[in-house]
């Protein structure tokens, strides 16, 4: 008899970071850095991925090590030059590059493949690039790149430019996930850039199993119009209805939609064409106002609606 495994879903986190301007320079020097080794990572991989794209992941770091990296029983590696530019390269940040360079090259690989098959998009698609410089960010293995004190101080291993160090930094926002026992942590995500400093944290989420008991919730999302949640039992009769309706916001959105065509009408030219970007600071504010909204909506609907929360 067949045993159906648990329910296993990844949901990601995010915790925001509060860095001083000193630590934003060593994040910025250190995603920097990962960003150049993945680059030469990928040139590596690809040009040794007949032998290397036969191995499984637990036997693809090691291999590309060898290839990379200089030790007591190593020593003469084929790409040495790479240990004396990444001089004291922290060995799991190394091999975090390796499987992001790995990952690159594989999908490269399988859509030129695609590519050469003929299933194309249009018939004079251009075949795929191979791209090194993909915007990665350093995924941070525990207790080797980071180490939490509590939840509400972050150690992280950075690169000051010459050397690795440990910096502590705040975490001044974060979820509720890392608080359900039943969930495991993975390795998170330095994300930094000049619009945002977090860590991207992916959680290993287990749902417990209920137990049928006649009972059917329902969600109608509503999209523009108001969210509907209703329990129903298995007569059809309707134990509970809840209605998700943001009105504040809604109005707030549309009265800056409605000022759009108010000053179209005033200011559109000859033509009958507007010129680019035309109100989009007020395009931007109900963008932003739309994304609020999906967040309070699917808030309440965690909130009212437990069995389908994960």
């Amino acid at each position: 008899m067949l045993t159906k495994k648990p329910t296993k879903i990844i949901r990601t986190d995010k915790w925001t970071l509060n860095p001083t301007n000193e630590q934003r320079v060593l994040f910025s020097e250190t995603v920097q850095v990962y960003r150049r080794l993945c680059q030469y990572l990928v040139g590596i991989v690809f040009t040794h991925w007949a032998e290397l794209g036969r191995l499984s992941s637990n036997e693809l770091v090691p291999a590309v090590e060898r290839l990379i990296h200089t030790t007591v029983k190593n020593p003469t590696p084929r790409y040495a030059l790479v240990d004396r530019v990444f001089h004291k390269f922290p060995s799991y940040y190394r091999r975090a590059a390796i499987m992001f360079a790995a990952g690159q090259v594989s999908s490269y690989l399988t859509r030129y493949q695609q590519w050469q098959s003929g299933n194309r998009k249009r018939k004079d698609a251009k075949p795929p690039m191979l791209n090194a410089n993909a915007g990665c960010y350093p995924a941070l293995y525990r207790g080797q790149c980071y180490k939490l004190h509590g939840y509400e101080f972050v150690e992280i291993k950075v690169f000051t430019g010459t050397d690795w160090i440990w910096t502590t930094v705040q975490i001044t926002g974060l979820r509720e996930r890392h608080e359900v026992g039943s969930n495991k942590m993975l390795s998170p995500y330095l994300i930094f850039n000049e619009n945002t400093c977090h860590l991207s944290v992916p959680f290993e989420c287990h749902p417990p199993k209920r137990q049928g008991d006649g009972v059917v919730v329902a969600v109608d999302l509503g999209i523009n119009t108001t969210a509907t949640v209703a329990v129903v039992d298995n007569s059809g009769t309707v134990i509970q209805r809840e209605f998700i309706h943001p009105g504040r916001d809604i109005d707030r959105r549309d009265k800056r939609l409605k000022s759009v065509s108010t000053r179209a009408s005033k200011t559109m030219g000859k033509g009958g064409k507007l010129h680019k970007g035309f109100c989009s600071n007020t395009y931007r504010k109900c963008r932003n106002i739309n994304q609020q909204i999906g967040h309070i909506v699917s808030k309440r609907r965690s909130a009212d609606c437990p069995s389908i929360q994960c």
